[in-house]
Formats: structure tokens, C-alpha cells, sequence
């Protein structure tokens, strides 16, 4: 989005209907019911021979579409089939990822409309929206257009009637009042998001963006619930501003599918030793003992 490029620039600028967010269209207010604290992320189900029936999983939004528009999943029984859930496990699934597949819900353009009405009659518990990147080295039209996008990807989700996490992505002090100020005037923004596992996590940006989304919070004046993915170590400092924090995990089932297993050490850090298998065994018994570990570390961690 560079004024030297006018043509791409007025696309990108109608694409999004401006770069102001108070055009968002409004939408009937749509809370997720209350999640647990910690949720495993589960990207697939493979190498298991037991669906793993806990409260809520998190699962790849990516895997929901095919390129070209459609819903993989026509009945909630093949999601349980393919990810290997339990019948009464609560699906979060989760928008945030590498370019490549959020840009690719992005043009699905209208085509994500039913795919969004099929999420919905699979009783999707909540979506975190995608978190459409935002640079260093590149203009500032092109941070405004990406926190656009974020928030028209949210506005769908709500309106078709799915909980849906408004993802938080900022790079300055104003680009959090934007959003600050665009949540205050919403009730329909009961859920957001934020993600850990990347930029965020630079130890000389950490501190900036847990204050900031400490003072978000607080501003609003109204509880807001918060869903991580990843950050395990600002996770007390966040629970204390947010009415409810929901931890997304990747590292139990990742450590699991590769015969790792975790364990809480004498520092107080996550750590991990090989778990010896013969070739092919399940990982299953594995992956529900890393899961308690994780669960029991991170409840740990809160008030």
C-alpha cells in the first residue's frame, strides 16, 4: 500500500472499504461460553488409536477450507474422525498462522460466508481471527490495511454467528488506542486474541505489549476475555487485566508426537526427555500425560 504505487494502493484502499476501523459494520453481540483455562492445540490425529476426550481442543481454522471455497467437514463425526476427539470435546479453532494460509481465507472473499454457516452448525465454540502480519520495513499504510483486514475477518465471523476473538495486532502506542477506542464503543467484541509465538515474543518487545494489553483492557471498562497462543511466561501478568484467559498449548502434542515427555524442572521451566516407543506404538497414553503436565503447569501459573 505505498502512494507511489497508485493503482495497487487504490485497490488495497477499496478492498477494505478505507483504513478506518469505525466502518466495520455492526454485529448482534456473540460471547463464547466460558472456556477452560488450557487448551491443546491439535493439529492432527495421527498416530493415535483412542479419541483424546477432554473439554476443548484448538484446531487449524487452515484445515476447515479447501483453496477453492469449500467445507471440509460436512459433520461434526469426521472432524472427530480426522483430528481423533471425543464426541463431547469443545473445537476452538484458530485463525492465526504463516502468511500463506491466512491470506488464503482472505480470498475466499465471499466464498467465506457459508463456510462460516457450516462452522456454525458444527457448534464451533469460538474462531480467533487470522493475524493478518504487520512490518518493520514497510510503509505504515501497510499496518493500518492489515489491522482493516483483521477487523472486517472478525466482523464476519460474529455476524454469521459464530463466537469469534478479535485478534489484537499492533506495532505502536497508537495503533493500540485505535483499537482501544474501536472496543470500547462495541459491545459485540467479547472475546480477543493475541499471539506470542512470533514478533510478540521479542524480549525487547515483550514488555510493551503486555503493558499495553494491561491498559486495553482497563480502558474498555468492560470484561473482556482473552485467548494466548503461546507466551506461557507473561501468562500471570495478563490473567490479572482479562475477565478469563484461555492458554492455547501447541508444545504437548508436538512434544508428544515426537516421543517427548514433559516434566516440570527445579527452575520452574517446561522441560522434556525421549520417550523410548517401539515402531508404531500410539503415541496416546503419551499425549494425555504430557496434556495433565501442561494443564497442571499452566493452572499453576494463575491467581
Amino acid at each position: 500500500m505505498c502512494p507511489n504505487n497508485p493503482v495497487g494502493f487504490r485497490e488495497r484502499w477499496r478492498e477494505v472499504n478505507g483504513l478506518e476501523l469505525d466502518n466495520i459494520p455492526r454485529a448482534a453481540p456473540c460471547p463464547a461460553k466460558p472456556l477452560p483455562v488450557y487448551v491443546p492445540y491439535i493439529y492432527h490425529g495421527n498416530r493415535r488409536a483412542v479419541p483424546l476426550d477432554i473439554e476443548a481442543v484448538a484446531l487449524p481454522l487452515r484445515r476447515f477450507h479447501t483453496p477453492d471455497g469449500r467445507l471440509r467437514f460436512t459433520s461434526r463425526a469426521a472432524v472427530e474422525a480426522t483430528f481423533g476427539i471425543g464426541p463431547h470435546t469443545r473445537i476452538v479453532l484458530i485463525g492465526s498462522g504463516r502468511d500463506k494460509p491466512i491470506e488464503a481465507w482472505w480470498k475466499l472473499s465471499e466464498r467465506r460466508i457459508p463456510i462460516l454457516a457450516g462452522l456454525r452448525a458444527l457448534g464451533v465454540a469460538l474462531i480467533t481471527g487470522p493475524n493478518y502480519s504487520m512490518f518493520t520495513d514497510e510503509v505504515r499504510y501497510n499496518d493500518m490495511h492489515a489491522m482493516k483486514r483483521i477487523g472486517k475477518a472478525w466482523q464476519e465471523i460474529v455476524a454469521a454467528g459464530v463466537p469469534g476473538a478479535y485478534h489484537l495486532n499492533a506495532r505502536t502506542p497508537t495503533d493500540y488506542a485505535r483499537l482501544t477506542a474501536f472496543i470500547a464503543e462495541r459491545p459485540e467484541v467479547t472475546d480477543v486474541a493475541f499471539e506470542f509465538k512470533t514478533g510478540a515474543s521479542w524480549r525487547k518487545r515483550l514488555r510493551f505489549h503486555i503493558e499495553e494489553l494491561t491498559q486495553l483492557a482497563a480502558r474498555v471498562r468492560r470484561p473482556l476475555n482473552l485467548t494466548m497462543i503461546g507466551g506461557i511466561t507473561v501468562l500471570p501478568a495478563l490473567a490479572a487485566g482479562f475477565a478469563r484467559v484461555t492458554y492455547i498449548d501447541t508444545s504437548a502434542f508436538m512434544n508428544s508426537v515426537y516421543r517427548q515427555r514433559l516434566y516440570l524442572g527445579n527452575d520452574g521451566k517446561m522441560k522434556k526427555y525421549p520417550e523410548l516407543t517401539v515402531n508404531g506404538q500410539p503415541i496416546d497414553s503419551l499425549l494425555v500425560e504430557n496434556l495433565t503436565t501442561m494443564k497442571a503447569r499452566i493452572e499453576s501459573l494463575l491467581p
